[in-house]
Order: C-alpha cells, then structure tokens, then sequence
C-alpha cells in the first residue's frame, strides 16, 4: 500500500499574515460603500427630478434678471418709468409692440415693458422670499410653543390662529389701505399676517406627535431644559417640512402682492410690478390693442408661481422618497380595480 508523500518543511507556505498587519488596499478602499447624510440623500434624489431641476433653473434665471434689472436698464437705456412718447406710442397714441428698441413693446404711456418686467421681478421676488421666511419663523414659532407646552398655551395659541384664518384677506387689506395707505411695508405686513397660520398649525401637530418620542423622554430625564430640548432635539427633525412648507409658501405669497397691486392696495405706482402691469392693462382695455401688456407679466407671475410650486413638490419627494411610492402603489391598485383582474 503506497503512503501519501510527504511534503518538506520549506515546500510549506507561511501562515498568512494578520489583517490587521497589513496596511488597506486603497482600490478596495475606493470601491467600498460612502456613507452619506441624508441631506446628500435628498440632494441625490433632487437632482434626479428634472422637473424640480428645470424648476431651480427658471427660478436662478428669474433671480438673476431681477438682480440684473439696474444693468439691464442702462444697457438699453430705458428707465423703468421713463415715458418716451416719440418713440413708444405709435401717431394715433398706441403702444408700439415688440421691436429693436422695446424688445417686449411699450405701455399706454410708452414706458419699456421690459424694463418694468425685470423691476417687477425684483418687488415680487423681495416680497414672497421675505414675507414667506418671516412667516415661517413666526408659524413655527407659534407651532412649537403649542404643541410643545399644550393647557392654556396651547388653546390661547389654537384659538389666535383659528381668528386669523377665519378673517376676510381681501376685506382687511383694503381696510389697512384706506387707514395707512399704500406701500412695500404694508404690503409685506398683510402678506406675512395671512401666510403664518396654516405652517402653524401644520408644526403644531408634529410637535405634539414628537413630544411624547423616545428621544425627548431620554433628554429630559437627562435634565435638559425645555429651550434645549426644542432646540436640540425638536427643530432638527421639524427641519424637513419647515423648508417644503417655506418653499411652497412663496408662490401664495407672490400671488397675494401681485393682487394687492392689481387692485391698488399694494406697490404704489409708477414703481414696477407684475399686478401693477396687469392692472395698467386692464384699465383702459388696452390689451385688446397690444396683447403683449398681458402676456408679459401674466407669463413671468404664472411660470414663477408654478417653479416654485414643482420645486416645492420636488423637495417634498426627496425629503420623503416613501411618499412617492405610496402614491405610486395607490395609482396602481386604483387602475388595477378599474380595469378588473388581469390574467
């Protein structure tokens, strides 16, 4: 019977060598898994929306123009309120329509439509960021404070924002009008007065329903103050709907100073702004005679207004993925009930 050979003591391999003796290969290092945030998660996720993408880019192109309106002016040499008469009404005291010179025609007064375009950009854009911010801190504050505190805090809170909700936008507005008169301030005021209450509200639920978490029971047992707690723990997690509810805030709020300007209790003229244009439009029915006094600024307050709102959708789907595909899962059932069982 033969015998297995035997191999010789230098025919043997050495034992391997530790892992941890070994420094880490850098290509397997590269071609592990990146951790990532969940903001880099929702930026990931935002990019892949064309729509929400197509959406930034209207607004960054809007933005610029408003930033750009001075240059712009001085570029065609055109003041927004400037009357040329000569040149921007026609023999029989009509507006030019778009031409070399007026590149978007000229008003019943013979002023640039353009030019005002752009400084109507620059009112509108002010007002529905800054309104739509202050707003927010003032909906999330109240938000917080009632649904973090409850009792009497809670119910003195409710019941301001029911008051708020329940009162007639248009009616007060022309009251404030009549009282102060016209301007920016007043302006900006009403907006941000009608715009808080439903963020409120909104925070004020999801305060309640976090209040109770693991997390701010284990911080409060730990002996954190409740400033800390709503800081710390609280704002954090709130951030997500703060930024889609702030996004979507500004075209309500860019639609509210483009109606108080439409029905002259907004931006005073001769100063530009897209319902002010409407407004000149619509006054002497000029824009049965040039159409372009209405599509101007009709067609920057309804495209802005819908980029704000699909950026808004779009942050509300990359914040929340989840969301999405409930929808999506609801759509498909709904269309497998209507067309009946399929084989």
């Amino acid at each position: 019977m033969n015998s297995l050979p035997v191999p010789s003591p230098d025919a043997i391999d050495p034992a391997p060598a530790s892992i941890y003796d070994t420094a880490p290969d850098p290509t397997v290092a590269e071609a592990g898994i990146v951790q990532m945030s969940s903001w880099q998660h929702m930026w990931r996720r935002l990019r892949r929306d064309r729509a929400a993408m197509a959406a930034v880019c209207f607004i960054v192109f809007v933005t610029l123009l408003a930033l750009a309106a001075p240059l712009i002016a001085q570029m065609v040499g055109h003041n927004p309120t400037e009357q040329f008469r000569d040149t921007g009404l026609s023999p029989q005291g009509l507006p030019v329509g778009p031409s070399g010179e007026f590149l978007l025609g000229a008003d019943h007064l013979g002023r640039d439509v353009f030019v005002r375009l752009t400084y109507g950009a620059r009112v509108s854009l002010l007002v529905g960021v800054l309104a739509s911010l202050l707003a927010s801190v003032i909906g999330v504050s109240v938000g917080v404070a009632a649904g973090y505190f409850g009792g009497w805090v809670d119910a003195v809170l409710s019941r301001l924002t029911d008051f708020v909700m329940s009162i007639p936008f248009l009616l007060c507005a022309l009251a404030l009008v009549s009282v102060f008169g016209a301007s920016v301030t007043l302006c900006l005021f009403v907006v941000v007065f009608f715009s808080w209450a439903v963020t409120g509200r909104v925070i004020r639920a999801q305060v309640r329903a976090m209040k109770h978490r693991e997390f701010v029971e284990a911080s409060r047992s730990l002996g954190a103050s409740t400033p800390a707690i709503i800081v710390k723990d609280i704002l954090p997690n709130l951030a997500e709907p703060i930024i889609v509810y702030t996004t979507q805030m500004i075209p309500s709020a860019i639609v509210f100073e483009a109606t108080l300007s439409f029905l002259g209790m907004g931006i005073v003229p001769p100063t530009p702004s897209w319902g002010g244009m409407l407004a000149d439009a619509a006054s002497n029915s000029m824009y049965m005679v040039a159409p372009w006094l209405v599509f101007a600024p009709g067609a920057m307050l309804l495209a802005t207004t819908l980029a704000f709102n699909v950026l808004g959708d779009g942050l509300r789907d990359a914040l929340d993925p989840g969301a999405g595909r409930r929808l999506s899962g609801r759509r498909r059932v709904r269309r497998r009930l209507r067309g009946g069982p399929r084989g």
